[in-house]
């Protein structure tokens, strides 16, 4: 008899490959999915962290969406950490910075986040088309190219 797996983080983990080289689209919800991340100056926060993480060699990002309560990435993971290790220091960076812009302390991040290795046969652009909608799906903005917080290295 097949049972139906329980909820929960340790869902999302099952399974997990860290693979230097592959590409990788990442999701990533605020705690309680409180909507602090569209706050003036919270996304360049965001962007600074994952530059600073691909001058070091971590990653090499394509496409990054920040929308309200969570943020989409899409990257290269590099040889020189995990892909738990980068999105690790990801969090606590951007956590740090985040309180201390808003005044807050506490937990940023949930626990988890949703991670989907991009296999060959899927086409990336596809995948960076999908997230530069988001906010048109989400009645935010009529037209992608009017919402302000992403970053892309390709053309849309």
């Amino acid at each position: 008899m097949n049972q139906i797996p329980k909820k929960g983080h340790h869902q999302l983990r099952k399974g997990r490959k860290s693979i230097a080289g592959t590409y990788y689209s990442i999701t990533i919800a605020t705690n309680d999915r409180r909507s602090i991340l569209t706050k003036p100056d919270i996304p360049e926060i965001i962007f600074k962290c994952l530059n600073w993480l691909e001058t070091e060699k971590y990653l090499k990002w394509m496409c990054i969406m920040v929308m309200p309560d969570h943020v989409h990435i899409v990257f290269k993971l590099g040889d020189k950490r995990t892909l738990s290790q980068v999105i690790y220091s990801f969090k606590r960076f951007t956590a740090n910075q985040i309180n201390i812009h808003l005044g807050q302390k506490g937990q940023v991040w949930q626990d988890s986040y949703h991670d989907h290795g991009i296999r060959k046969d899927e086409s990336l652009k596809k995948i960076i088309r999908y997230l530069y909608e988001n906010p048109v799906r989400k009645d935010m903005v009529k037209n992608p190219e009017d919402y302000p917080y992403w970053r892309c290295k390709y053309k849309m």
